[in-house]
């Protein structure tokens, strides 16, 4: 049975997003979780021992720096949090990170958190500033299209996008590392880390 862990970062969710949310993990036979997160350390508490998950659904308020809630309170780094989400061993194979915030869809944000976790396959989100409304409908129709439609995330993304009419993108691990291979300020900068 698939999992999927809801994290709630900021106290202005609405609780019926989370229902949502956690209704269509019922709808698609997922078993969920949900846990009301602050500071990073606080976190990691509350993660320990709860094993790995295939979805990882964030509720917050972002910015490309990190997430938190809505009056700045509580703010939790890209970088840090994917570490936590490591430490934790949260994530099972090809798990997907769906980041229901404003700009959870920028390139940035998804590279960052590659970076501090190599277990992270999939990050997901929108591109611009949305409402939960647009946020539930968006990842209900992203999930519809990977588990009973059995599409790749990034059309699985697409087909959310056209759902809602607001850009919701999906980055892949291994084509984003691609990509760092072929650029010649990557492939410099690590052949003088082997050198030095």
């Amino acid at each position: 049975m698939k999992r999927l862990l809801i994290l709630r970062a900021s106290c202005d969710i609405l609780p019926c997003e989370i229902n949502h949310i956690g209704s269509i993990a019922d709808l698609f036979g997922m078993q969920h979780d949900f846990v009301e997160i602050g500071a990073a350390d606080e976190f990691q508490t509350k993660l320990q021992d709860m094993g790995g998950y295939d979805y990882i659904y964030l509720c917050a308020h972002a910015n490309l720096d990190g997430f938190g809630n809505a009056t700045g309170a509580h703010f939790v780094k890209w970088d840090d949090f994917a570490a936590t989400l490591c430490n934790t061993q949260s994530f099972n194979p090809q798990s997907v990170l769906l980041l229901a915030c404003c700009r959870g869809g920028m390139k940035s944000v998804a590279q960052k958190l590659f970076m501090a976790c190599e277990k992270i396959s999939y990050v997901c989100g929108p591109k611009w500033e949305v409402d939960q409304d647009v946020l539930s409908a968006g990842f209900h129709v992203f999930l519809y299209n990977i588990e009973k439609r059995r599409e790749q995330p990034n059309i699985a993304a697409v087909r959310s996008s056209q759902g809602t009419g607001y850009e919701f993108f999906c980055y892949d691990r291994i084509e984003n590392d691609d990509a760092m291979l072929l650029c010649p300020v990557f492939n410099m900068a690590m052949r003088q880390s082997s050198s030095g």
